[in-house]
């Protein structure tokens, strides 16, 4: 109890190493705890799957995508396979018997999928509750949206007006550490030909466009089999036999999340993300532990005679490094209970910045308590070890002699200072260009117009599409509506084909008259007759086509197309990929049309838009849509390179409090060192604004070093990272100045405050306390 008070009692008479020790200790332990569950629940990602060890997705060294009959084939053929399943993910609209409609999001799977992965059925059973072609289970989130609380099982319900299943079952919804988005409904993928109207769904070797899943029998190798599968494809399956797929890839489940390659109903993470939060944890870590024990040992001096007294009166060293330690981790358990509170405070930003979902308060077990306990205990004992250690060796007639304070050299605060102000910098230079990159690609003109267009969903069939452009057309404020297959912020669909021998791969739209006014897209005609079924081209297409001069017509396959123009280069892919070559289709009066763009001007966009909700709402009789601003969509593109500019902006600013404190100790450290040097100057005539520069400028120059060290280190790591980006920002001078600009005068604005302080002692006061 005695401890206690003491020790409660210097850190009172030292209100200003207390707060700063306290604040900086827990806004550091906060982060690492933050960003300490969020690595454990990414590198958790479907742990709970009975059959992780087991599971595979069948891939291509380019994507995902398979025809539905591969994974039959490949089942019939190989003994190693105990079972797969097919998945294909797709927006629809589901009706209910009265009439409700909504907006459903569904994945299509083959029975076996519930067997295959540990999803938890609430009502029905999971070999069983896919078996019938006409099956449908609902997330139990989804099936109360439809049905309330009244029980979903044996309803009828609808898909876009063409397929009506039977609720077979209910299941949990989808855990956040799992590869799989949550569904709003799982279906039997045999019912696709019905809802799509396409025949040859899961029959037709030409469809690639579903991912497969395989089982693997305990004792089976299937990865070994994937030179074999290579052979049989390439002799056997178009997409191999033509070059446009090469090699056959099974990833294992536990490392499809953190594939390059995106998959049909799955989210997926950088694992280089998930490295340098690691890493920032270990530097918060290192910064916050180093930090507390320069704050410590800058206070020695102020404990001297106290620790001086103690030893003389009889306390052993081994008492007093324990009292150390002691001290140490008190300091860090109220620390932890701020760090705690500042975790909650910040968990909504956190979770929308990494676009996940913590929910702190379910980790709270017995297991992790006992774990966080532990670590902070141990944060604690080893914070106070050094200072311990530091404070422990001197001895008592040393203070007495005032020659304490000459034999406590600094070193290892320069070298720390430097390390703190070098991280410091690095980040600062990578969170300015990161965020410059940002601002050119959300700025970069794409080669199209973006503004007031908005973009809704085609839910009609091909016979009313005059019909709903004439309508939007009149209200006011529309400047102009096109419809079409395929658009700018959506990419279109691929088309490949042989042309003079070399492999072509082309991106297709089918567009009508209105599009490329409502776009803003330029076009150079080619002067050929009009005809129905002429295309355009960009002049990307051109130049890998070959062509010199403006081309009449192009043959693709067996059928030439007129070419009627050549439209400029536009982006319609994100700017980390270059312009490809695009074949742009005329809407037929039969074709099929997926987007209605609608341009509007900008007097009253807020009251035009709702007037076309309203009109179009009417046209589709109420079926649900969103509306969604193309611009909007476009600058989704970038919410990765947002969200790291974010967290490195973050960091940095938790790197500036960590340094400020760190140069607060040592700037006291060093005053107290210098007290009687600077009291004999100020005897001898030196003004104050001599004895602040005298002592300002030894501080400067280790901002200096660090700036030093910071820019090559930070230069050579943003231009790896803006390689993998077809357009980038210049890596310009002045933003390397500026972050070394901004954190000498953060640094030096630090340092005044103790340099003005000692430059205007009494030089009796400290001569007296010599």
């Amino acid at each position: 109890m005695i401890f206690f008070k003491t020790y409660f009692r210097h850190l009172l008479k030292n209100k200003l190493y207390t707060s700063v020790t306290i604040i900086g200790f827990a806004i550091s332990l906060a982060f690492i705890i933050l960003l300490g569950v969020y690595i454990k629940n990414e590198l958790s990602v479907d742990n709970f799957q009975v059959n992780k060890d087991r599971i595979y997705r069948l891939e291509s060294n380019g994507g995902t995508d398979f025809s539905g009959p591969i994974a039959v084939d490949l089942n019939n053929t190989y003994p190693d396979i105990e079972d797969y399943t097919r998945v294909y993910e797709q927006d629809g609209i589901i009706a209910l018997p009265l009439g409700e409609k909504f907006i459903v999001n569904f994945l299509a799977v083959d029975d076996s999928f519930f067997t295959i992965f540990s999803y938890t059925l609430l009502n029905g059973n999971a070999s069983e509750a896919l078996t019938l072609k006409n099956s449908i289970v609902l997330s139990q989130s989804y099936a109360r949206k439809l049905f309330g609380e009244v029980s979903a099982i044996g309803k009828k319900i609808t898909i876009n007006n063409n397929t009506e299943f039977v609720v077979s079952g209910i299941m949990d919804d989808f855990p956040e550490n799992t590869t799989f988005k949550l569904p709003d409904a799982i279906i039997n993928i045999k019912a696709m030909s019905n809802i799509t109207g396409y025949k040859g769904f899961l029959t037709d070797y030409g469809f690639c466009s579903m991912n497969m899943y395989f089982l693997e029998t305990p004792n089976g190798n299937l990865q070994s089999k994937a030179s074999q599968i290579l052979k049989k494809f390439k002799k056997d399956f178009w997409l191999y036999k033509e070059g446009y797929a090469e090699g056959v890839v099974f990833t294992p489940l536990k490392d499809v999340y953190f594939s390059t390659k995106q998959g049909n109903g799955v989210k997926s993470n950088n694992k280089n993300l998930i490295v340098i939060l690691t890493l920032i944890v270990f530097l918060i870590l290192l910064l916050a532990v180093g930090n507390y024990v320069n704050l410590t040992i800058a206070q020695a001096t102020f404990r001297a005679k106290e620790i001086a007294i103690k030893k003389l009166v009889g306390s052993s060293k081994r008492s007093l490094f324990f009292q150390l330690i002691k001290e140490s981790v008190v300091l860090c358990s109220l620390a932890m209970v701020l760090a705690l509170f500042l975790v909650k405070l910040a968990e909504p930003v956190f979770n929308s910045l990494l676009d996940t979902e913590l929910s702190l308060n379910s980790k709270v077990s017995f297991l992790n308590a006992t774990v966080f306990i532990t670590f902070f205990i141990v944060v604690g004992s080893v914070s106070g070890v050094f200072p311990a250690l530091r404070i422990t060796s001197f001895k008592p007639i040393d203070v007495v002699k005032g020659s304490f304070r000459k034999k406590n050299k600094t070193v290892y605060n320069n070298i720390f200072i430097t390390f703190q102000y070098t991280i410091t910098i690095a980040l600062l230079v990578c969170s300015f260009l990161i965020i410059k990159q940002t601002r050119f690609l959300r700025n970069y003109n794409v080669g199209f117009n973006k503004e007031n267009i908005i973009h809704l969903p085609y839910l009609m069939g091909p016979d009313k599409k005059g019909a709903i452009k004439n309508t939007l057309e009149q209200i006011t404020g529309v400047e102009g509506v096109t419809l079409s297959w395929g658009s700018p912020i959506d990419g279109g669909s691929n088309k490949s084909f042989d042309y003079n021998g070399k492999p072509m791969s082309f991106q297709e739209f089918s567009v009508d008259s209105s599009f490329f006014s409502v776009f803003d897209i330029k076009m150079k005609p080619t002067k050929m007759a009009y005809t129905k079924d002429g295309i355009y081209v960009n002049e990307k297409a051109l130049k890998v086509l070959g062509f010199n001069s403006l081309p009449t017509s192009l043959k693709v396959h067996d059928e030439t197309y007129t070419i009627l123009g050549v439209v400029n280069d536009f982006n319609f892919n994100d700017l980390r990929k270059d312009v490809g070559p695009i074949m742009i289709h005329q809407q037929q009066d039969g074709s099929y049309a997926s987007n209605v763009f609608v341009k509007i001007n900008s007097s009253n966009p807020y009251e035009t838009i709702s007037k076309i909700k309203t009109t179009y709402s009417a046209l589709v009789d109420n079926t649900p849509f969103e509306v969604t601003f193309v611009d909007d969509a476009i600058n989704q593109w970038y919410l990765k390179e947002e969200r790291t500019g974010k967290i490195i902006s973050y960091f940095t600013v938790l790197s500036f409090i960590i340094s400020f404190m760190g140069i607060l100790a040592m700037a006291t450290f060093y005053m107290q060192q210098r007290k009687k040097e600077i009291s004999i100057r100020k005897v001898n005539g030196a003004s104050v604004l001599q004895v602040f520069s005298l002592l300002n400028k030894n501080f400067l120059k280790w901002i200096g070093v660090a700036f030093a060290i910071a820019v090559p280190v930070s230069w050579y790591v943003m231009r790896r990272w803006l390689e993998s980006f077809a357009y980038k920002t210049q890596m310009s001078w002045w933003v390397f100045m500026l972050a070394g600009t901004l954190t000498l005068i953060i640094a030096f604005v630090t340092i005044s405050f103790q340099g003005i302080k000692a430059a205007r002692l009494n030089p009796v006061d400290s001569l007296r306390d010599e």
